[in-house]
């Protein structure tokens, strides 16, 4: 039996944890008739339920959710509700996707990306070092920033490179030590260039992509990825199915 008292799929003897990072500011209530906000809630249900519908996926992924606005928040689901990042427990947050059934999000406001980075790396670090001590083939976390703005400090004040300097560093050097990947997708107006300080080679513009896809698309390149790929590797595979994706879009237009 695994530790969360139920069998694993046959020949599922490996866990890949996922964290989600998910930007809930207050421009995620725009445009007021359909809002960026509504369109991540129906995205996110529909997207856990085709992994649920996957039996490899199903025991093999252990999801992680966390928010950003004012404040940086934890999804508990054993608690059905999100909690401040301080009282988060690796070993409760992390989640088959079976029991991990997300809340309704709403949008209100600053961006606070560099903190709830920074609590992502310390919780994905955690879960993976305590799953080796139990002797569970693991594979790195991925970390996976969707954000429609810009980030904000605690003030509500526009961050530059220079704030983000040491957020930025300690994301190369988790992803040097293998202990993660991060990759940060922008959507609709988000600063790519403040995204590729955070994230030099994983960092993305998504413009016009339903949000349902885009977990599509990050989950395909991390099914499709080694366990001992180096992350600047993981990063070129990304943007080549990224572009694989707009290549056929624009095709599909073109033949409309």
């Amino acid at each position: 039996m695994s530790e969360y008292g139920f069998g694993l799929a046959e020949g599922c003897d490996e866990r890949q944890p996922v964290v989600l990072l998910l930007d809930t500011s207050q421009s995620m209530g725009r445009p007021a008739g359909n809002p960026r906000i509504d369109e991540l809630n129906e995205a996110l249900a529909g997207w856990f339920a085709g992994v649920r519908a996957e039996p490899r996926l199903r025991a093999r992924v252990e999801v992680c959710l966390i928010t950003f606005d004012s404040r940086v928040r934890v999804f508990d689901p054993g608690r059905e509700r999100l909690v401040p990042v301080e009282e988060a427990d690796p070993d409760r947050i992390f989640v088959p996707v079976d029991r991990m059934h997300p809340p309704r999000l709403e949008a209100s406001g600053l961006t606070r990306m560099s903190e709830a980075v920074e609590s992502a790396l310390d919780l994905a670090r955690a879960r993976h070092r305590a799953l080796q001590a139990r002797q569970v083939q693991v594979r790195r976390p991925f970390l996976w920033v969707l954000t429609d703005g810009a980030p904000s400090d605690v003030n509500g004040e526009p961050m530059d490179a220079a704030a983000l300097a040491g957020t930025a560093r300690k994301v190369r050097l988790g992803e040097e030590r293998g202990e993660c990947v991060l990759q940060a997708i922008g959507v609709r107006g988000a600063d790519l260039e403040l995204l590729r300080v955070l994230a030099p080679k994983g960092a993305l513009m998504l413009e016009g992509l339903p949000f349902e896809k885009i977990l599509d698309l990050l989950f395909q390149s991390s099914d499709r990825i080694g366990a001992v790929q180096a992350a600047d590797e993981i990063h070129v595979q990304t943007a080549h199915l990224v572009d694989q994706e707009r290549r056929m879009r624009l095709l599909e237009e073109k033949f409309r």
